[in-house]
């Protein structure tokens, strides 16, 4: 299957840390200290995003200072708490739409799809903005296979910024997941493009090219420490097109390749006998659940 990455979300998709809206001026905390704070959390720099937390708290406190406690607790993965956190803040004027993007991304993570629709969809609603709202909501579009919706999120962000690499890496899984493979390809090379580190959209290009019988191409860029995963990758595309033969050889070198034994390749391979009606392969992790690939 194709695979996405998130904050949280086990393959789901890459819902970065974009930076937090700038909320209206607070007389507690002046919007430089904001800024660090935000820029903080962004970089994952947990402690250091408390310490301007607690600095500027005790100039005094405001909904600005506490928006972004709830976001520490997001960042932690505490989602009960930071739903609870947002959730006191969901109708407070100056940080009302931020809270609601935080709360309904908690709630994405929580596996509590539904609920997060309508959060996220009241959070854009009072600001159509928020880029980590309506990447979440592509999220959760495709979750319910809405893809109109899924569409239209991804754009909005892709509006809002259009050099948005999560934007690009989601809309381009999302694509995947609808067989649109030629698309799919286009967006995760532009991902790739603006941000040569993500990996997870790189293994789905290999993915979208391999789909499209692409084989050569779809190894683009790999190298001897990555190649064993890549040759699963293409190999299980070249399996879900009926391509065996070249499965086949694609898991074999997999496990050639790794030193130590390739499970992923071994199951594979298990189900690709089973596929093609062959013989089954023997061996004492013959019997464990096939790994995703």
């Amino acid at each position: 299957m194709a695979t996405r990455l998130g904050c949280g979300l086990a393959l789901g998709m890459l819902l970065v840390a974009a930076p937090l809206q700038a909320a209206p001026r607070q007389p507690a905390a002046a919007p430089s200290s904001l800024s660090l704070i935000d820029a903080a959390i962004r970089d994952g720099r947990i402690e250091a995003a408390r310490e301007h937390i607690m600095r500027a708290k005790a100039q005094g406190d405001s909904p600005a200072l506490q928006v972004r406690q709830a976001e520490l607790l997001l960042s932690g993965g505490l989602l009960a708490e930071a739903v609870a956190a947002f959730g006191k803040l969901a109708d407070t004027a100056p940080v009302a739409a931020m809270a609601r993007q935080g709360q309904g991304i908690a709630q994405l993570r929580m596996g509590e799809t539904e609920a997060a629709i309508v959060t996220l969809d009241t959070a854009v609603a009072r600001d159509a903005g928020l880029v980590r709202a309506w990447l979440a909501r592509g999220v959760a579009a495709d979750r319910m296979r809405d893809w109109a919706k899924a569409e239209e999120s991804y754009a909005k962000v892709i509006g809002i910024d259009p050099r948005s690499a999560a934007a690009f890496t989601n809309r381009g899984y999302s694509r995947l997941l609808r067989g649109q493979y030629a698309e799919s390809e286009s967006d995760l090379s532009k991902a790739i493009q603006f941000d040569p580190k993500l990996t997870i959209a790189r293994t789905n290009l290999r993915l979208a090219r391999a789909m499209q019988g692409n084989y050569q191409a779809a190894f683009e860029g790999s190298d001897k420490k990555q190649l064993a995963t890549d040759l699963n990758t293409v190999g299980f595309a070249a399996m879900t097109r009926g391509d065996f033969a070249v499965a086949e050889s694609y898991f074999n070198r997999a496990m050639e390749l790794n030193p130590q034994f390739d499970r992923i390749a071994w199951a594979n391979l298990i189900y690709l006998k089973q596929l093609t009606g062959k013989p089954a392969l023997t061996d004492k992790t013959a019997g464990e659940p096939a790994a995703a690939v």
